[in-house]
């Protein structure tokens, strides 16, 4: 038995509005750069060390009041450096372990503890030096998974 119908009802569309195509993103999030924090430390995307040339390292600068990340690519003689890559030899990015810093940014961004926080980023240059830029003012949030207790 058909489940639906096979006459077409007629409708007015008198009261219907047009939906503009800029509410909808046309590019996967997937395809861009990205920046993850939790509470306990932060991540990026592979498609973010590819942007930066798959550098080793990178050093992170904060702007307050703007809720922006910048990612910087450097040398092992920078001391802010930090690896963003699992090893020298795999292609992939590296979770970051960083209370200290996550309870910072969530304190001064204001943000729920209980949440998980994402950004899409962009390339961006400084007196020709490329880095990513990420803004967190407007983020993707979910709640965070809830760690399982030993019984």
């Amino acid at each position: 038995m058909n489940q639906f119908k096979t006459e077409v009802e007629p409708i007015s569309i008198e009261g219907f509005q047009v939906v503009s195509g800029e509410l909808f993103s046309h590019v996967s999030s997937y395809a861009l750069p990205s920046c993850t924090i939790w509470g306990s430390g932060i991540t990026f995307n592979r498609i973010s060390l590819t942007a930066l040339n798959c550098c080793e390292r990178i050093r992170l600068e904060v702007h307050p009041q703007k809720k922006s990340l910048l990612a910087v690519p450097v040398t092992i003689k920078d001391k802010d450096s930090i690896i963003w890559r699992k090893n020298k030899k795999e292609y992939a990015p590296r979770r970051m372990e960083s209370v200290r810093f996550s309870s910072q940014i969530y304190t001064i961004w204001g943000w729920d503890t209980g949440c998980v926080y994402k950004a899409v980023g962009h390339v961006v240059t400084v007196e020709d030096k490329v880095m990513l830029l990420f803004d967190f003012s407007a983020p993707e949030q979910w709640k965070a998974k809830e760690k399982k207790t030993a019984k």
